[in-house]
């Protein structure tokens, strides 16, 4: 018994302990997703139990998120495996801990993997591997050259035609959007009306919005009634647009776009 409690130590080989890779993919307007894959080498001639693996996360050097991925696994005599380590970014919790990232491209991160094996002779040995690189962020859309003109007229109504281009610089795509809008004469709402547009943005793209208001010559009149002696009003309509993307919690993107509504046609 004294022997083989004495001779342990040179009985168990080291396993060969390194990162074989760490990659960003599935990005999405949710977050991003980090793989790191550790590779385990056992030289020994029986099996070894998988190690425990803590990880933490960085970015710009400030500790971010950190877990750990445990198994009751065993990692089979002269074998070689390979455990993945998946960690899911999310933009609203990466905005919520650093307010400062919000409207930037991108970060520095790190992360750290600190690897232990549950075998009593080198169970207080960890080895300590790290990879760093460059977290692309959620970044804002930008709304740019928005129109309003009239589409047609007749005795009855106004049609009217909107537009706004909304660029997309993300390299993915964002889903369709939810416009609210307000059109005003005379500082009165006319037309007051929450709509989608009719699908999602594409990435690393500008993509227009478009839509259609009517304005009724008797919902006009019996709302302003003193304007009925006017050839044309002056108008005004208040677009405001929300993306279903938590990163973007709680923000609107709003525009004032001026225009004419003619009442010659009535």
């Amino acid at each position: 018994m004294f022997v083989t409690c004495r001779s342990i130590p040179t009985v168990v080989d080291i396993p060969v302990v390194s990162l074989n890779s760490a990659e960003l993919g599935n990005i999405d307007f949710n977050g991003v997703q980090l793989l790191c894959k550790v590779q385990i080498q056992n030289p020994n001639s029986f099996e070894i139990p998988v190690p425990r693996i803590a990880w933490r996360i960085f970015i710009n050097n400030n500790s971010f998120i950190n877990g750990v991925i445990e198994s009751n696994q065993r990692i089979s005599a002269r074998d070689t495996t390979i455990i993945e380590v998946p960690v899911f970014l999310e933009y609203l919790e990466v905005f919520s801990t650093f307010a400062s990232l919000r409207g930037t491209n991108q970060a520095d991160y790190k992360v750290a993997l600190a690897v232990n094996f549950p075998i009593p002779v080198i169970e207080n040995r960890t080895w300590n591997l790290e990879h760093e690189g460059e977290l692309p962020l959620l970044q804002t859309p930008r709304l740019s050259s928005p129109v309003m003109r009239v589409e047609k007229t007749d005795s009855t109504m106004v049609e009217l035609y909107v537009s706004v281009n909304v660029e997309n610089p993300n390299v993915f795509e964002l889903p369709t959007p939810r416009l609210n809008f307000d059109y005003q004469i005379n500082n009165t709402s006319i037309l007051r009306h929450r709509l989608n547009s009719r699908g999602p943005l594409a990435s690393s793209s500008t993509t227009p919005v478009v839509f259609g208001l009517l304005v009724y010559y008797a919902d006009l009149f019996r709302i302003l009634p003193t304007v009925r002696t006017a050839n044309e009003l002056q108008s005004m309509l208040y677009l405001s647009i929300e993306f279903p993307v938590p990163g973007f919690s709680g923000q609107t993107f709003n525009l004032e776009i001026p225009g004419t509504l003619p009442l010659t046609g009535r």
